[in-house]
């Protein structure tokens, strides 16, 4: 309840949602946190998907003006899909795109489905990303410690972080296309 909680209220003043999730996961371990992180997420996301439904989009559109406009526009005619791809490409604040779907009309449940999935690669990446951080130990013996574990690294971890940027930046190349091809 706390974890949700809390996402709410940073979701309501336009706290990055990546920290949102970091933080979640370095709190509770990669399985918890990663679980904890979605639900929070789709918490977070229904409440101020409502804010949109209910404010519409004239609210909406002083934050944001035209382009809040067109990802309105873009999240009511593609529903599920682009519920989903607008997760994962940089498309606007958490509170902004969730308010757009609601601003839209988007039925809930097809909100909720796209998102539901949508979220799920930026979370497996932090927590990717967390398995090859140092540890609370090195952040905590200062530049020393952090240095202390950059060298004990092996090759094998730099290539594999490289395998992980890599794939992250290949994936929002491929799903960028996919959004650029049906928004037109």
């Amino acid at each position: 309840p706390a974890v949700g909680a809390a996402s709410i209220a940073r979701a309501l003043t336009g706290f990055p949602q990546w920290f949102l999730i970091a933080g979640t996961i370095l709190a509770f371990g990669p399985r918890e946190g990663a679980f904890y992180s979605w639900l929070a997420t789709m918490i977070s996301a229904t409440v101020t998907f409502g804010l949109g439904h209910w404010l519409g989009g004239p609210w909406l559109r002083r934050f944001g003006g035209e382009r809040t406009q067109d990802l309105i526009g873009f999240i009511g005619r593609h529903g599920i899909l682009a519920s989903g791809l607008v997760r994962v490409i940089p498309s606007g604040p958490f509170i902004v795109v969730n308010a757009a779907a609601g601003a839209a009309h988007v039925p809930l449940w097809k909100y909720l489905a796209g998102t539901s999935v949508g979220i799920i690669p930026k979370i497996l990446l932090v927590v990717a990303l967390g398995a090859l951080a140092p540890d609370h130990r090195s952040f905590s013996a200062g530049l020393g410690g952090l240095a202390g574990f950059f060298a004990t690294l092996q090759p094998a971890d730099y290539a594999l972080f490289a395998g992980v940027a890599g794939g992250w930046l290949g994936f929002l190349f491929v799903v960028r296309r996919i959004y650029l091809s049906i928004q037109r």
